[in-house]
């Protein structure tokens, strides 16, 4: 049996938290930024020949990296050459794993989206945007579940009034939802996370909460604001007068893919102390500008995001 210590030590450096090590068989494992008994990793270790080789990586992204026991420039052709058949096998599980977890979850995804309802003036959701000063949407993307159940250790610790939001792909399937918990009378639970993911049934690269349809300028081109929130979007909207989608972080704005024929965007970034909502909206500025389009990146006047500064602008009138 092959020393797996520093193997182990590659894993957790990459943000995998390796539990019970496993060599015989794909593996599932957390990682450091996951939530609720998600299981975002992966990691396929093969043995033979003297070499341990690996596969790891993280479902949400795609991304994946190989390790080896032994560096390729003292490895003999023929174990070359092994070696790059087990990461080719190691590729083809990873895909079967995932295509099969995507379906299972897509079929939870459904399920609990059919359990919604549509956003109505008495419910915790219209309470909870109004009480952050936004105006309810008319939309079919963000609709309200009477009573979802919140799980934290692995165990239902109580049924809340939720905000759900459909995260759909750049061509339109379902491929996760976001949830926020409150309270009846329209505030953020008092639970460990307020604000959740589910687990997803497709790539997320690219995918947003698309509320509302690009709208037309007077030259003809579409228009589209891009943040990072729910309620970012809706105070963007309401107070630069475009239609605003949710990219749900800084790394899911950083990666939004816009409709091939909106040719204008505008992107709302958060104004983080720690730089990473100005971060991530400069990195799509840079990117959607060298593809050609039209960019434009508004901040906030205070710290925080847009939601924020139209509170504070609704305090001062």
């Amino acid at each position: 049996m092959l020393n797996h210590s520093e193997l182990i030590g590659v894993l957790r450096g990459a943000g995998l938290i390796i539990q019970d090590f496993e060599t015989r068989k794909f593996k599932r494992c957390p990682t450091l930024d996951d939530k609720g008994g998600q299981e975002s990793g992966f990691y396929r270790v093969f043995e033979g020949l003297g070499i341990t080789t690996c596969i790891y990586g993280d479902w949400r992204s795609g991304a994946y990296n190989t390790w080896t026991s032994k560096d390729s420039r003292n490895q003999t052709p023929s174990q070359r050459a092994d070696v790059s058949l087990l990461i080719e096998q190691a590729k083809i599980e990873r895909q079967k794993e995932q295509a099969a977890q995507w379906a299972l979850n897509h079929t939870k995804l459904l399920r609990l989206w059919n359990e919604t309802k549509p956003i109505h003036p008495n419910d915790a959701v219209s309470r909870y945007l109004i009480n952050r000063g936004l105006t309810v949407p008319d939309c079919g993307v963000i609709r309200s579940h009477e009573g979802l159940d919140y799980w934290h250790g692995g165990h239902c610790v109580g049924a809340f009034p939720a905000m759900l939001g459909a995260i759909t792909s750049p061509s339109g399937e379902l491929v996760s939802i976001h949830r926020t918990y409150l309270t009846g009378d329209g505030y953020k639970a008092t639970v460990p996370t307020v604000k959740k993911l589910c687990a997803s049934a497709g790539p997320l690269l690219g995918a947003s909460i698309k509320i509302g349809s690009p709208t037309r300028r007077d030259d003809g081109s579409l228009s589209l604001g891009i943040s990072e929130g729910i309620e970012t979007a809706l105070a963007a909207s309401a107070l630069f007068g475009v239609p605003v989608w949710a990219g749900v972080s800084a790394h899911g704005l950083a990666a939004f893919e816009p409709p091939h024929d909106v040719q204008n965007i505008y992107i709302f970034a958060d104004n983080d102390l720690s730089n990473a909502g100005q971060v991530a909206a400069q990195k799509l500025a840079q990117r959607l500008t060298y593809c050609g389009l039209s960019v434009r990146v508004h901040t906030p006047a205070i710290v925080g995001d847009w939601n924020d500064e139209l509170q504070a602008l609704e305090a001062t009138v």
